[in-house]
């Protein structure tokens, strides 16, 4: 019995430091192959259970993992079933921040905020800011030219 509880405690231990060692650059990284997987569910994993998300077109921060799930990433993997979202700088990062630039594109298939799809191609440029601790996305800031965005969203006209 008491090996198992050394092999137990070890164990949790071990698990720990493994997480420690991850770094916030990693975990983004691993955060946006979810995205580019289509996975919503994958991509909350990263996120802590009370992550806020900032994306600066709406204004209003989204708290919380299950809310970001739901609210941001599966609304634009709803919107944009292929979307690609690639960094498209050298990230900057100070301990648990990281900085950089990003690309978002694919075609809007999907019902995006109420509004019908317009097969239309999006693709439009901005910076994230990502705060990670113990593993996990803690803070997420968008910012792009959400005017872009809603042109490239607009209806097309023959």
């Amino acid at each position: 019995m008491k090996a198992m509880k050394v092999a137990v405690l070890s164990f949790a231990l071990f698990s720990n430091l493994a997480l420690a060692d991850v770094s916030p650059l990693t975990v983004v990284k691993d955060y946006m192959s979810a995205w580019n997987a289509h996975d919503s569910a994958k991509a909350a994993q990263f996120l802590a259970n009370d992550v806020v998300y900032y994306d600066a077109a709406s204004g209003t921060p989204v708290k919380g993992k299950n809310n970001a799930e739901k609210e941001v990433i599966g609304a634009f993997i709803k919107a944009v079933p292929d979307l690609t979202w690639k960094m498209i700088s050298k990230p900057v990062y100070d301990h648990d921040t990281i900085a950089f630039r990003w690309e978002f594109s694919g075609k809007n298939s999907g019902e995006w905020a109420g509004s019908p799809a317009t097969n239309n191609p999006i693709k439009f440029e901005g910076v994230s800011y990502i705060t990670v601790n113990n593993g996990k996305i803690t803070w997420q800031g968008d910012y792009y030219d959400s005017k872009k965005l809603d042109e490239e969203l607009k209806p097309q006209t023959k």
